[in-house]
């Protein structure tokens, strides 16, 4: 009889250290283990905010992005495949509330490329902005500065279309931003937030001229003021 309860305590106690040490292969984050493996399925990053997460990929791989609206808003990796850290880029100018990295399989040894798996990102701290501003102008009154796409355009009090700019990164690329306000520093600044680094403004001479004649200096970018190139 004590022999029995030996052996069951001692089956007992086997079980209870099989089922609380860890296991070699600890998949974390993915539904698709033999190809992916991540830190984390989900996380919380701020606007402006990066999280560094371990990846393990057993073939090189690709990327895209879901339901982001800045393009400061990436993944820094090589895209190869093995086991390393990796870092989620949210950019400050961010809109979206929940931003999908998928990743994929890029590699001629697997035929099959659609199989992928993905981290969501709640995105935190997304700064307000609004792509239809009202805008003070000349002669007291008031106009709209209206953002489509990375272009805002500038129209009076009637609808007319009077100006428009730009931001640029650099290199000819145009850069993703919000509008955010207008702000004063001794003349009117349009208020603009952006994830791209040393983001300037683009206008062309005439369309400078109708800004700076209706009361509005420059751009402000992240809280710099810029004047008008």
């Amino acid at each position: 009889m004590k022999k029995t309860v030996s052996v069951f305590l001692c089956v007992i106690l086997a079980l209870s250290l099989f089922l609380v040490l860890p296991s070699d292969k600890v998949y974390a984050g993915s539904e698709i283990p033999e190809y992916f493996d991540f830190g984390f399925g989900t996380v919380k990053i701020p606007a402006g905010g990066q999280q560094k997460m371990w990846l393990r990929s057993t073939y090189d791989y690709n990327y895209y992005i879901e339901g982001s609206t800045s393009d400061a808003t990436y993944l820094e990796c090589d895209f190869k495949q093995g086991s390393r850290d990796v870092v989620i880029h949210i950019g400050e100018d961010e809109q979206g509330k929940n931003v999908f990295f998928h990743f994929y399989v890029s590699d001629e040894r697997e035929q099959n490329k659609d199989i992928h798996d993905c981290v969501e990102v709640y995105v935190q701290n997304i700064q307000p902005t609004n792509q239809t501003l009202a805008v003070p102008i000349a002669r007291g009154k008031t106009g709209n500065l209206i953002q489509t796409g990375k272009v805002s355009m500038l129209y009076n009090d009637k609808n007319v279309p009077m100006a428009s700019f730009s931001l640029t990164k650099g290199e000819g690329h145009m850069a993703s931003y919000g509008q955010s306000g207008v702000v004063n520093n001794g003349a009117n600044y349009i208020a603009l937030i952006t994830g791209a680094k040393y983001a300037t403004p683009v206008i062309s001479p005439s369309d400078k001229e109708v800004m700076k004649a209706n009361g509005i200096a420059g751009v402000s970018v992240n809280g710099k003021f810029i004047d008008w190139p």
